[in-house]
């Protein structure tokens, strides 16, 4: 595995390490969290390989850039997906998803007024959802979830890149202690991701053949 992921990166991006770890850092799951490892990886890029407050640099650029993104996006996309036939069912689990998260975090209130203390706890809560470096407690689904929690543009943005800030400062701080987890973290990241693809197609099947049951 770590051969042919060796051979994908070099194709693709060559010795271009800062655009890789950019780009990287923009996958869901992977985000800030698998690029950092990424980066300062000697497996993956020898000599070139970044250390851990640069690769903490470029990895928090880009995992903070999709931010406004997601956060200007999400809802039309999903509202739009749910009127595609083929996509509606993939648009109402994402949105059921991220709903149950939302509450998990805070009971989310429509008509909270801003800078009022429940206002303060649903963007603390976001901004620590964020910090905690964990898979699926990354930008993508912190943004999604302040959204949901009904946290306006600006404030969305902030809390979730302030919480993505600290979830690479922990990352790069577990790095300096441990660098033997380098080449490790990133292949927990790819298997993670491939694990949750194969959990999604049986349960998809599962469902359906409850259904024809």
């Amino acid at each position: 595995m770590t051969e042919f992921l060796n051979n994908l990166f070099a194709n693709v991006f060559g010795e271009n390490i800062i655009l890789a770890t950019i780009l990287i850092s923009m996958v869901p799951i992977i985000e800030l969290r698998g690029a950092i490892p990424f980066a300062t990886s000697t497996g993956f890029w020898g000599n070139i390989a970044m250390d851990n407050w640069t690769a903490f640099g470029w990895s928090l650029l880009g995992s903070s850039l999709i931010v406004p993104l997601v956060a200007l996006i999400f809802i039309p996309i999903i509202n739009w997906l749910k009127k595609i036939k083929l996509f509606k069912k993939l648009a109402l689990a994402i949105e059921n998803r991220v709903k149950s998260k939302s509450e998990k975090i805070n009971g989310a209130d429509e008509n909270i007024k801003k800078f009022s203390l429940a206002w303060w706890k649903m963007v603390l809560a976001v901004f620590a959802f964020v910090a905690v470096p964990l898979p699926f407690t990354g930008v993508w689904t912190g943004t999604c979830v302040a959204v949901f929690l009904g946290l306006d543009y600006v404030t969305t943005c902030l809390s979730v890149i302030s919480g993505n800030f600290v979830a690479g400062i922990l990352i790069t701080l577990i790095l300096q202690f441990f660098p033997w987890l380098n080449d490790y973290l990133f292949y927990i990241f790819i298997i993670l991701i491939f694990v949750i693809i194969i959990v999604e197609i049986i349960r998809h099947f599962v469902k359906k053949k409850k259904g024809n049951n």
